[in-house]
């Protein structure tokens, strides 16, 4: 993705949060209490300024009481009965903060208990890393557990607690989510990562604001 299609990525997405912000008429002040988020934050990923990283978005969908998935686009013709869904070979909603790739699987179904994605990992450096976070050191943390599965390339997976880990293609991991973590390639060649989180980061009637 292009410098160019990230911005405009970035004003999508910042469109879509206003939006669903307004339909529930809510103050940039009420979503601050709800989800942690600056005021300041929210209003400047509202008008594309900055992107949110995935923590963000679990965050600002805490304040907004919808999934993560719904944030980038609109659930259309939802199946919250069914419990089968299938998402082809690229397809999938997509959001990327530059440094990461997401794309969000099986989105049309609602009331998951877990949340299903790939994701590009562009960067190789910590310092690379973009889009908000509320860590100063640069790991993300938020609700819940997960497991990723490296599908290509190397992974070096940073965690709160442990030194660094090399992943290579086939290993998987499964960590604690409220604990500091990021993923960064190992090589040159960026890394594919199917990663699938618990669905406690969710469920905004079970969180404490």
């Amino acid at each position: 993705m292009t410098e160019v299609d990230d911005k405009l990525s970035s004003a999508r997405l910042g469109e879509r949060i206003k939006q669903i912000r307004r339909d529930k008429a809510l103050t940039l002040s009420e979503v601050e209490q709800r989800c942690g988020l600056r005021a300041s934050t929210v209003s400047k990923i509202e008008r594309g300024a900055i992107s949110p990283s995935y923590a963000s978005l679990l965050r600002l969908a805490k304040g907004l009481e919808v999934e993560p998935a719904e944030l980038i686009q609109p659930q259309v013709d939802a199946l919250p009965k069914t419990r089968r869904s299938i998402t082809r070979n690229g397809e999938g909603i997509g959001h990327s903060i530059g440094s990461h790739d997401y794309r969000f699987l099986c989105s049309e179904l609602t009331n998951k208990k877990m949340c299903p994605m790939i994701a590009t990992v562009h960067a190789k450096e910590m310092t690379e890393i973009r889009g908000t976070s509320a860590r100063a050191d640069g790991l993300f943390s938020h609700e819940g557990e997960e497991t990723l599965f490296v599908v290509k390339g190397q992974v070096v997976l940073h965690t709160e607690f442990y030194s660094p880990v090399v992943l290579n293609e086939g290993d998987c991991a499964y960590i604690d989510s409220s604990m500091g973590h990021a993923c960064l390639k190992g090589s040159e060649e960026d890394a594919v990562v199917f990663w699938v989180c618990t669905d406690l980061a969710f469920k905004p009637s079970e969180w404490n604001n």
